[in-house]
């Protein structure tokens, strides 16, 4: 995990660097997602679940709520769903929410466990993280910690980077076992935001 942390504090002093004041750094944990829907009975909706929760931004939580029932999930199911998303707040108070509706699964419970180790750390090198359960990124491949850089508020372009664990990626290529983290930047989007807040030297 050390890795993890190693990148936040790239995207932090980079960011810095460039004096995007007012980026923000969000983070999830795909384990969180894994374990929700375990608890939702059904490990084999991750993926429809993690489709509709990452479009929360832009449908709102009724159409979110909509299409989950469109994708075969009971009431229960959907009810437990929006239990996930409205747990807000600090971080401490964020894991703790997330602790006790998906803390009973061994992968629920690895899933906070990591956030809490990520979040004490980036702490000591005052890095801002933003622990936010909706961050879903539709990417089948992560397998643990999932980052999202996005624009200052005043510059609506949102996502400037992205990245996180993927265990087994190089397993799709036939190289099995070669665990891996990365993150990447969005440089046309950061070069536009540059650009909106005039930061470039004359």
């Amino acid at each position: 995990l050390l890795n993890e942390v190693e990148l936040a504090l790239i995207y932090h002093t980079v960011f810095n660097r460039l004096q995007l004041t007012g980026f923000e750094l969000r983070v999830n944990h795909r384990k969180i997602l894994a374990a929700l829907a375990e608890v939702c009975g059904g490990v084999d909706k991750m993926t429809d679940i993690t489709i509709a929760i990452d479009k929360l931004d832009k449908i709102g939580l009724e159409k979110v709520k909509d299409e989950l029932i469109q994708r075969g999930l009971t009431n229960e199911q959907v009810n437990t769903i929006e239990k996930y998303l409205s747990v807000t707040g600090s971080n401490e108070e964020i894991l703790t929410g997330l602790e006790s509706l998906i803390g009973k699964t061994e992968t629920g419970k690895k899933g906070v466990e990591e956030l809490q180790f990520l979040t004490a750390q980036l702490s000591t090198h005052n890095v801002d993280l933003i622990i936010d359960p909706t961050l879903a990124r539709g990417l089948n491949y992560y397998t643990g910690t999932i980052f999202e850089a996005k624009a200052p508020a005043s510059v609506k372009i949102g996502s400037i980077g992205g990245g996180g664990r993927y265990d087994d990626l190089t397993g799709l290529f036939g190289v099995p076992n070669i665990p891996g983290v990365g993150i990447s930047f969005g440089v046309d989007r950061i070069y536009d935001v540059m650009e909106e807040l005039r930061l470039f030297p004359a």
